[in-house]
């Protein structure tokens, strides 16, 4: 299914609003990875798609019940995700993704890849077999993914972290669970602190070393203190 050595990583950040329709179409032209809520979107086609944490919470049946069957309806209903191959989490903690399985969620029809989280280790797994790590969020095994496939660019899209804006929410609004949480759209993202910077930055090298390149889009980004800037005029070439 590779188009190129590039694959680009979606993030939800409110910066995904910031790319031009020239920049999306160039995007396009490559591979693309989304997870978590970028369910959301209509900017470009999704080949693949992680599926890990959804609801607010997982233990609440009036919460996660809702909250789960409203994100497949997002996918059902997006012709972008017409095509896409989902990689759900599986195994005895993968609570989001047996209960797709389990309810029938998924697209009649979809292609379904499914893999075990690894907790503990810092760094990416070297094997689809052995697992993908999970370090402080689903972005790590989304990456560990992306690596292990073989891309040769990885570029993280809409990770923005320095506040809690999302693509599909207005400027002011925020996710239920960062309501629950007393946070606001201006606050830092919940992950910020959670030293996810400084472990892509140690991955970063880790790949570098192995010729592959891990970069950010967004320079506000607060991974582009250890990460490089992924070229925006690059795409316009």
């Amino acid at each position: 299914m590779r188009r190129s050595d590039t694959v680009f990583i979606f993030g939800s950040g409110a910066s995904l609003n910031d790319i031009t329709a020239e920049e999306w179409s160039w995007i396009g032209q490559h591979d693309t990875l989304g997870f978590n809520w970028f369910v959301h979107q209509q900017f470009v086609r999704c080949d693949y798609h992680l599926i890990r944490g959804i609801p607010d919470t997982d233990l609440d049946r009036s919460v996660w019940k809702p909250q789960l069957r409203s994100y497949f309806d997002l996918i059902r209903r997006n012709a972008r995700f017409a095509d896409t191959v989902f990689l759900v989490q599986e195994g005895f903690r993968a609570t989001n993704g047996n209960r797709a399985i389990g309810y029938r969620l998924l697209p009649s029809g979809a292609r379904v890849f499914r893999w075990r989280t690894i907790v503990g280790p810092q760094l990416p797994s070297r094997s689809l077999a052995s697992g993908l790590v999970h370090v402080n969020s689903a972005l790590d095994e989304t990456i560990n993914f992306a690596f292990l496939i073989g891309w040769r660019r990885i570029v993280l899209v809409g990770v923005d972290l320095y506040d809690r804006r999302y693509f599909w929410l207005s400027a002011d609004e925020t996710r239920s669970v960062d309501v629950r949480r007393g946070a606001t759209a201006a606050d830092l993202h919940n992950r910020a602190g959670s030293g996810l910077v400084e472990a892509f930055g140690a991955w970063g090298r880790l790949f570098r070393d192995e010729g592959v390149e891990l970069s950010v889009y967004n320079p506000r980004s607060l991974l582009a203190a250890t990460l490089p800037v992924y070229g925006r005029s690059d795409s316009l070439q």
